[in-house]
C-alpha cells in the first residue's frame, strides 16, 4: 500500500513539473513576440550636416518652384474639408474636441524649435508627414545610404501666432492651411544628420524630397509649395481613400 501512494505521489508531482515547463515555455514564446520597448532618444542629431558628400543618384524634376506651386486657395480648400476648426488662442488648443494628434520626433523626421506653432496635426496629415519620412529614408538607403532625417519647421497655428509671424515674414498670410492643422513645412536648407559615415549634400537631399513628394502629390495626397524664403517645402494634406 505504501508503495503504492508513493508512486502516485511521484506521478502527481512530475505532472506538475511538465506542466510547469509547458508554462514557462509559453511564457518565453509570448516573450519572444511581446513589440520591444522603445529606449532611443529622437532628440540626439549632429548640429550640423558634414561638409562634402558622396554624389546621390537623383532623378531631378525640373525647376522645383515651378514644379512645387500649388495656389493656396487649393491648400486652403483641402484644409477646410478635412482640418480642425481654427483655435482662437493658445491655450484653446487643449480644448479641441476634434480629432488630432501630437507629432514628436521620431525614426523619420525631427521637429524643430517651433516659435510660431505647435507640434499638432490631424492624424490623415501625421500620417503622410510619417509617410513622406519613411519614403525619404527607404529610397535614400536604396540609393547608398545616408543617416538623414528631415526637419519640421512648422505645424499648427493659430490667429495670435499668424500675427507674430507676419510681423517678421510679411509673405505669411491670415488665411493659413496652418491654421486647420492639415499642413506642415519641411526644410529643404537643412537635414537632420545622425551619422557622418555616409555624407550627403544638401542638395542631393532637397531633389530627393522633391522626387518623394512629387510621386505623393500625383498620388492625390497632398498640395505643395515651394517656399523660397522660407526654404520649406508647405504642404497640405488633402483628403484620401486609403
Amino acid at each position: 500500500m505504501k508503495n503504492i501512494i508513493l508512486i502516485m505521489t511521484l506521478l502527481s508531482m512530475s505532472a506538475i513539473l511538465y506542466c510547469c515547463n509547458i508554462q514557462q515555455g509559453i511564457q518565453e514564446e509570448e516573450a519572444d513576440w511581446a513589440p520591444a520597448v522603445s529606449t532611443v532618444d529622437y532628440s540626439i542629431h549632429y548640429d550640423y550636416m558634414p561638409p562634402g558628400g558622396i554624389k546621390l543618384k537623383v532623378n531631378k524634376l525640373g525647376y522645383l518652384p515651378s514644379v512645387f506651386n500649388d495656389r493656396n486657395q487649393l491648400h486652403l480648400s483641402a484644409a477646410k474639408q478635412i482640418g480642425i476648426t481654427p483655435v482662437k488662442k493658445v491655450e484653446d488648443i487643449w480644448d479641441v474636441k476634434e480629432p488630432i494628434v501630437k507629432v514628436e520626433n521620431g525614426p523619420y523626421y525631427y521637429i524643430d524649435e517651433l516659435n510660431y506653432s505647435f507640434p499638432y496635426l490631424v492624424p490623415e496629415a501625421e500620417r503622410l508627414l510619417s509617410d513622406i519620412g519613411e519614403a525619404f529614408i527607404d529610397t535614400l538607403n536604396s540609393r547608398g545610404g545616408g543617416a538623414y532625417r528631415l526637419k519640421v519647421t512648422s505645424l499648427l497655428r493659430t490667429p495670435e501666432t499668424v500675427a507674430g509671424l507676419r510681423k517678421t515674414n510679411k509673405n505669411a498670410t491670415d488665411s493659413s492651411a496652418h491654421l486647420y492643422g492639415t499642413t506642415f513645412d519641411i526644410s529643404y536648407a537643412q537635414f537632420i544628420c545622425d551619422s557622418i559615415v555616409v555624407p550627403r549634400t544638401q542638395e542631393d537631399l532637397k531633389n530627393l524630397l522633391g522626387e518623394i513628394l512629387y510621386n505623393f502629390r500625383e498620388q492625390g495626397r497632398c498640395y505643395v509649395k515651394f517656399e523660397q524664403k522660407q526654404a520649406c517645402f508647405h504642404i497640405t494634406t488633402r483628403p484620401y481613400n486609403y
